[in-house]
């Protein structure tokens, strides 16, 4: 049986609130169900991978299964409902995601790792219901009511529909919901323009790494089309060195940031989630990075490996011995060019195909970097358009990134609201009786 300390399974709330276990807020709740592999009625059929960390449906990838027509009709999500991911969860993520239902869906069901709520619309307004759900997931207090098996986490349904929750007045419940509504919209449309800038990005290095900026002819090589006059050459015929990182105790303590593989993302070297560790000059003095450094992840799991970043900060700093610096020949290949090949998705693809399977991670050492075979534009006109593409990827890319600290920025501010509007921390009362007047 759940037992709390506090008012709500959010925290305690202000005078004038009342409190209410979920059961009470809702007119009917029950399990999906998967249905069969084959069958004469095929229905759309949504799992827990249609729910996102934000709590949206995702409908990019939907299973089709055979259920018989009554009970699709039955499963049919409607609007307002709110889909509860009743097992699933893992490392770091709990059970309990939840997803909101904005439409009737015909012709959808949902899975059995799934359960339907269906707010009571006379008593709760259905979205701030739906995002005091989404919190109780967010901030991991659902692991209280979390049934842990050796393969699957479950939730402990009775005591899910029986925790107390925050119930404001009803103006306040649409005013709260409309404005975590205007939030999440503005940073969903910055986040899908994040993605679309990537997009393109992507496209572009495809698109000139096939056919350069010259406007010439192609020829077939064993990575593809390129330019007629490129040459596809493996990455150790164009790099001086390739340089393992420091090897040193992550416990030690100093005031040096220390790069590690989770500093690799996306072609960039982020300087977040940093350690710090403080040694003697003679050591440091060969690993500082420098503007413009292209760092290679060497050792993790199939998705880590391989990854590739450019350094593009003058902060001082060293990289662990998880990461390869890979050092060019200045007069074969620019450094910027070098590493949006390598970061380059196409690329990442055939750079695993030389990764070694380890027991519990995958590596790729400096001799099988070096075999990778990458374009290159030759003669004496090479170098320019490798400079000029750099360029290009570069505006591209900075273009892409943009976006990331509005995104921090609009993901910080939702986290703070729904703490403090779903608590009651910060009262909407006057700015509603304000409106109302």
């Amino acid at each position: 049986m759940l037992t709390l300390k506090d008012d709500t399974m959010l925290g305690n709330i202000p005078g004038g609130w009342d409190v209410k276990p979920l059961c009470r807020l809702l007119i009917a709740d029950y399990p999906g169900d998967w249905g069969e592999e084959r069958g004469a009625r095929m229905t759309r059929v949504l799992r827990s991978t249609n729910l996102s960390n934000d709590g949206h449906l995702n409908l990019s990838d939907v299973a089709l299964r055979a259920l018989p027509a009554r009970k699709a009709e039955f499963l049919a999500p409607r609007a307002n409902d709110i889909l509860l991911e009743r097992s699933g969860g893992g490392p770091g993520q709990p059970v309990g995601r939840v997803g909101f239902v904005d439409a009737y869906m015909p012709a959808h069901g949902f899975s059995n790792f799934l359960h339907l709520l269906r707010p009571d619309t006379e008593g709760i307004n259905a979205r701030f219901l739906g995002w005091v759900l989404h919190q109780v997931n967010r901030t991991g207090r659902v692991v209280r009511l979390e049934q842990q098996t050796t393969q699957m986490r479950n939730l402990h349904l009775r005591d899910y529909l029986t925790m107390p929750l925050p119930v404001p007045p009803p103006d306040e419940q649409a005013e709260i919901a409309h404005i975590l509504d205007a939030v999440d919209t503005a940073l969903e449309r910055n986040r899908a323009a994040f993605e679309r800038a990537q997009e393109v990005k992507l496209a572009l290095i495809q698109r000139v790494l096939a056919a350069g900026l010259r406007g010439e002819s192609t020829k077939k090589t064993p990575i593809g089309h390129v330019p007629r006059s490129w040459q596809v050459v493996p990455v150790s015929s164009v790099v001086t060195n390739f340089q393992y990182g420091l090897s040193v105790p992550m416990e030690l303590k100093g005031d040096l940031p220390i790069l590690r593989m989770g500093n690799i993302q996306d072609g960039n070297v982020l300087l977040a989630d940093l350690k710090f560790v403080t040694l003697p000059a003679r050591v440091v003095t060969p690993y500082r990075l420098r503007r413009g450094d292209v760092l290679f992840n060497r050792t993790n799991s199939q998705e880590w490996v391989g990854k590739v970043g450019i350094y593009r900060h003058d902060t001082p700093g060293v990289f662990a011995s998880y990461l390869i610096r890979v050092l060019p020949d200045p007069t074969k290949v620019d450094n910027y060019y070098l590493g949006h090949v390598l970061g380059s998705y196409q690329t990442q693809c055939r750079i695993k195909r030389y990764a070694t399977p380890g027991v519990q991670q995958v590596n790729i050492n400096a001799t099988n970097l070096g075999k990778v075979l990458i374009p290159v534009p030759a003669g004496d006109d090479g170098l320019r358009e490798q400079r000029e593409i750099a360029a290009l990827l570069e505006a591209a890319d900075g273009a892409a990134r943009s976006y990331e600290p509005v995104l921090a920025a609009q993901q910080a501010l939702k986290k703070s609201l729904m703490h403090d509007l779903l608590t009651g921390r910060v009262r909407l009362t006057n700015a509603v009786q304000a409106a109302a007047s």
